[in-house]
């Protein structure tokens, strides 16, 4: 877990203080560095607080391309990423870092925002296209990673908490109807509690200009429809078929330069995942769970169990 910040000026320099403040707001999500980068016209900014999980020696961010045309910050993990490393570098690519964080950069670089089809993980980024002059940020299929961002005194700001765009000046204040409705029937996937704060929603991706700003959905769910011709399996093969994917999933995930750990509830999808990383991890695994003092909540005993 990572914190990045992101601000595009329409008019007046970005502080520096402002930035520094935005981006110290989300220690507590990346203790170990914050770091951050202003353009020379002073209308960019990009901060990150860093949790280092991979590259712990050259994975600091913001990171550039070759030219420093494009500068990005990530929140999240890349899965699989090393072959994409592979990739990119025979393709030409001078990776600046070890970190999976890059591959999204240079990918952009080809591709634009077509880059988040190669991309497999769970993840917000923010990437300042200095040759387009645009920024372009984007949240994972199922919104794992959090993303806000709000217009505001011809500034766009983007944050991985709405804490940061407090602190970065803008201002805090209820938006009433969502209140009422967070509170009784739910609410639309953009708006947040804040007034004139927004969220990414899953699945989307922004581009922001000084002509404004855009939503774009990338991907949706794609079911297959009664009557389809889609070709007909037994339950043994979809079992496999799911096992098979269940444990590719885990095994990307275990991929780390700390040491890995799971959170063990007891329950059969923890449990499952347990037993799959265990299968596939050098070396014992740490497993941790919660214990509770009513026992009809408590699962103590089947978590040990399993991790025995």
């Amino acid at each position: 877990m990572c914190g990045i910040v992101a601000l595009f000026s329409r008019r007046d320099p970005i502080s520096e203080a402002v930035l520094q403040r935005a981006t110290q707001s989300l220690y507590h999500r990346g203790p170990d560095g914050q770091r951050h980068w202003i353009s020379p016209d002073r209308r960019i900014g990009l901060g990150h607080a860093r949790l280092s999980i991979i590259d712990l020696t050259t994975g600091d961010q913001p990171i550039a391309n070759e030219d420093e045309s494009l500068r990005i910050v990530v929140n999240g993990e890349f899965y699989g990423y090393e072959e994409t490393q592979k990739k990119l570098e025979r393709d030409g690519h001078k990776l600046r870092t070890r970190s999976d964080s890059e591959i999204a950069l240079h990918l952009y670089e080809e591709l634009g925002p077509d880059c988040l089809h190669e991309l497999r993980g769970e993840f917000a980024i923010a990437l300042w296209d200095g040759r387009n002059q645009v920024i372009f940020a984007a949240r994972d299929r199922f919104g794992i990673k959090p993303l806000f961002f709000a217009q505001w005194d011809n500034k766009i700001y983007l944050a991985s908490e709405v804490k940061a765009l407090f602190a970065a000046g803008v201002p805090a204040q209820w938006d009433l109807a969502s209140v009422y409705n967070f509170g009784g029937i739910g609410g639309p996937q953009t708006r947040t509690l804040f007034e004139g704060i927004s969220q990414i929603p899953p699945g989307h991706f922004l581009l922001a200009t000084q002509q404004g700003l855009t939503l774009t959905r990338y991907w949706d769910f794609n079911y297959l429809l009664d009557g389809s011709d889609a070709p007909q399996r037994t339950d043994k093969e979809c079992e496999e078929e799911f096992t098979c994917a269940l444990e590719e999933a885990v095994r990307l995930r275990l991929r780390a330069d700390v040491p890995v750990a799971c959170y063990l509830s007891g329950g059969i999808d923890s449990c499952a995942v347990v037993g799959l990383a265990a299968r596939n991890h050098q070396g014992p695994l740490h497993a941790f769970t919660i214990t509770f003092d009513h026992e009809e909540y408590n699962e103590d005993k089947v978590a040990k169990e399993m991790a025995l």
